[in-house]
């Protein structure tokens, strides 16, 4: 338990604890850098059904039935890397939850739009990112 001196320096101390919980998230927003701006290629014997993750870039590739879209693996909402889990079939932001299916579709926020797609062209089995 906090006596009363303790209790009064946390009060005074939380204003500036809660400039840091706020700016971090917006600073990576703001700031946040993706590789995609680059070009980058990659096989499409590297790709399997269903989701490719490609770390190094920050990007999903969905292949279903012959059809392939590539999304921005950062949430729409403030930027977040989603994780892709294979059990729910879905993306999940780590941060604020946001949920999105495999094919980029926004399930429920805060985010409020689908994941961004990304551009590419097929040239001799080999995909063409950006």
């Amino acid at each position: 338990m906090l006596n009363d001196k303790e209790r009064r320096r946390f009060l005074k101390l939380l204003p500036y604890s809660m400039v840091g919980v706020f700016a971090y998230p917006i600073s990576k927003f703001i700031f946040f850098s993706t590789d995609i701006d680059k070009e980058f290629q990659i096989s499409l014997k590297n790709t399997k059904e269903g989701i490719t993750k490609i770390s190094k870039h920050n990007v999903f590739i969905y292949k279903k039935d012959n059809k392939i879209d590539i999304f921005d693996a950062h949430c729409t909402h403030m930027g977040c890397i989603l994780n892709y889990y294979e059990d729910k079939k879905k993306f999940i932001c780590p941060c604020h939850h946001s949920h999105f299916t495999m094919d980029g579709k926004r399930i429920k926020g805060p985010a409020k739009r689908n994941l961004d797609k990304i551009p590419f062209k097929i040239k001799n089995q080999t995909l063409l990112i950006g």
